[in-house]
């Protein structure tokens, strides 16, 4: 099957010139072809890369991890302040924007990091605990039940039955 595709190849390029007239020009677009290969290139190499981390030693890859993590926390931090109304970045957040802007949070880390924030850095509860950690919150407030935030947050996130 390779010989047939091969030799089908070899003809059209060897025909096809013969059949051009002398004025006939042929525009590559090597642009084109460097710029699309370039995407499937950063892929591979970005594949190769996670790849790679396979073969880290342990306390590297829990480094690796750990950074991935944290950079998902904050984001998630930041989405929280995004999505509450009232929650301004760089100010210190009351008790009730401060619970609002942890529950966004906390749905945002559980649906964008999955298992890898669970298994990492435990349950909903010990997530919810390290996103308060990183929220700047007025001086008066208090710890809330971070158990039921996180059980409203799973409820909600939980795909509903069929009545």
């Amino acid at each position: 099957m390779r010989l047939i595709v091969a030799a089908t190849a070899a003809f059209f390029m060897l025909v096809f010139p013969v059949l051009a007239d002398e004025t006939t020009t042929l525009n590559v677009p090597v642009g084109d072809i460097v710029g699309g290969t370039v995407g499937y290139l950063a892929v591979a190499i970005a594949a190769v890369t996670v790849w790679g981390l396979r073969f880290l030693p342990p306390q590297l890859y829990a480094l690796a991890l750990t950074l991935r993590v944290d950079q998902l926390l904050q984001r998630a931090v930041q989405f929280g302040v995004n999505a509450v109304a009232g929650a301004v970045d760089g100010k210190a957040l009351s008790i009730d924007v401060g619970n609002a802007v942890l529950k966004e949070a906390l749905a945002y880390a559980i649906l964008h990091g999955g298992e890898m924030v669970q298994r990492f850095a435990g349950s909903p509860v010990d997530v919810a605990e390290k996103i308060w950690a990183r929220l700047e919150l007025a001086p008066e407030a208090t710890k809330p039940d971070f158990a039921a935030i996180a059980d409203a947050v799973e409820a909600t996130m939980r795909p509903k039955a069929a009545a």
